[in-house]
């Protein structure tokens, strides 16, 4: 299993490199003119995902069904794509497929990244503090620049729950990960963000969202001093006998897997760059 995982890995990479070119070529063609309405497929998948779990969880949670919604939604606007191109001239069935290589090297970057991060593991218990939680954020929002949001919530979530298990008043701490490690802090990477990776794809410059470190330092340094304030506000809250066990079941941070899984990072981002050199040729 050791071995399976890395070469998994490289082959994932190795193969999101051949894509490059091809989707590259599929960037400069025209674009189609389409509908509004052709979006709606996009939001109903959307509204499934979001609405489902909640609505009827024992259906969503079978794979099978969701694989049937994907594809029912999936499938007409493949039809629909097929269908406009001999109505207005475009060869559709050669874009269609590019879609496809630009899909499958988004998922490949995607799954490299989330197994890499699998294979990463920080444990520890440390004192439930408003400046260790924000600290914890503040890391996860540079990390996921460099090992994508996913790999960023991976590492960090355990750890930061775990420091925070013996609180009580701890509801914001999920919602604050989501909305900083999970999201906006993966702006100024290609690898941070899948919308910014097909972006890079389509033609956009890999260092290109480094420009935008300004709106990434004001959304994400807005949303830490929340963070921090309400944070510190409910800590002040927490009963002397929280506070007391929080200060006592405190266990230093470790971390695991960096050896064999770091160059795989390093392996993955060098792939990236070099697919910014193949479009850049192309």
């Amino acid at each position: 299993m050791g071995v399976r995982i890395p070469l998994l890995v490289w082959g994932l990479v190795g193969c999101g490199v051949l894509f490059a070119s091809d989707v590259a070529q599929a960037a400069q063609a025209e674009p189609l003119e389409l509908p509004v309405l052709s979006a709606a497929p996009f939001v109903l998948m959307l509204a499934a995902i979001a609405i489902l779990p909640l609505v009827a969880g024992h259906f969503w949670h079978s794979n099978l069904n969701k694989a049937i919604v994907a594809l029912l939604l999936a499938v007409p606007t493949a039809g629909y794509m097929l269908y406009l191109g001999p109505q207005t001239g475009h060869a559709s069935t050669h874009r269609l497929w590019h879609s496809v290589e630009e899909y499958l090297s988004f998922i490949i970057l995607l799954t490299a990244l989330y197994v890499i991060s699998g294979g990463i593991l920080l444990t520890g218990d440390l004192r439930a503090y408003p400046s260790t939680n924000t600290a914890f954020l503040a890391t996860g929002a540079v990390l996921a620049n460099f090992i994508g949001t996913t790999g960023a919530s991976m590492i960090l979530i355990r750890p930061m729950l775990r420091t925070n298990s013996e609180r009580h008043r701890v509801r914001h701490i999920p919602i604050f990960f989501i909305f900083i490690v999970s999201n906006c802090g993966g702006l100024l990477t290609p690898l941070g963000d899948p919308p910014l990776f097909l972006g890079f794809l389509g033609g956009v410059d890999f260092f290109w969202t480094l420009s935008l470190w300004q709106e990434w330092l004001f959304v994400n340094g807005l949303l830490l001093t929340l963070f921090y304030f309400w944070d510190r506000r409910e800590y002040a809250r927490e009963s002397p006998s929280d506070i007391l066990l929080d200060e006592t079941m405190v266990e230093p941070l470790r971390l695991q897997g960096l050896r064999v899984n770091g160059p795989m990072l390093l392996g993955v981002l060098l792939a990236v760059v070099m697919q910014s050199k193949v479009i850049g040729q192309a």
